[in-house]
């Protein structure tokens, strides 16, 4: 017989070992692989991309379509606006001009000096979420998610960080969303 203190750290351990066991099988280290993206707000191709380049450093051999490759990783994108922040205005690098005489003989270098403005820029909080699964089937072998806050103009960047965040350690299973500064 149990007494209520070992009952209670068994459905513990059972309810932590749960996430774990709900996975098909062990997440596999080669082979080919098929980037869907199912549920993006905005920037589809860019997450696509952002994956597939990242599971190509992994070893995959990246397919088009699901039904040719032997495994799909599904791609989820939400994004939502959470605020505001004061960001300094960008200026652009030195440049070198013609200039001098009138020949055309010389050269002026010009150096754009920070104005110290700010505008206003929006913030956007971007979750990836990736869910592999085998070629045909619904049973999830891995899964993962990543969260990040950015100003909303550098989609590019987002894309590629929170991929590479994701798999940076696959084919480890975590269960907790990796945040991506």
């Amino acid at each position: 017989m149990f007494t209520r203190q070992q009952a209670a750290r068994a459905a513990f351990a059972l309810l932590a070992l749960t996430p774990a066991a709900t996975l098909a099988a062990a997440p596999p280290t080669e082979g080919t692989m098929a980037v869907e993206a199912n549920s993006i707000d905005a920037g589809q191709d860019l997450f696509r991309d952002a994956t597939a380049s990242a599971l190509a450093d992994k070893g995959f051999t990246l397919l088009d379509g699901a039904g040719h490759a032997a495994f799909t990783m599904d791609l989820a994108v939400s994004v939502t606006q959470v605020g505001t922040v004061d960001a300094k205005v960008t200026t652009t690098g030195p440049k070198i001009e013609n200039g001098g005489l009138r020949s055309g003989v010389g050269s002026a270098v010009k150096i754009q000096v920070p104005s110290g403005k700010s505008r206003r820029v929006a913030l956007e909080r971007t979750q990836l979420d990736m869910t592999l699964r085998k070629r045909g089937e619904t049973d999830v072998i891995w899964r993962g998610s990543a969260v990040t806050v950015r100003n909303s103009a550098t989609p590019g960047n987002i894309a590629a960080d929170l991929s590479n965040a994701l798999l940076r350690q696959y084919p480890a299973q975590s269960d907790a969303v990796i945040g991506v500064p």
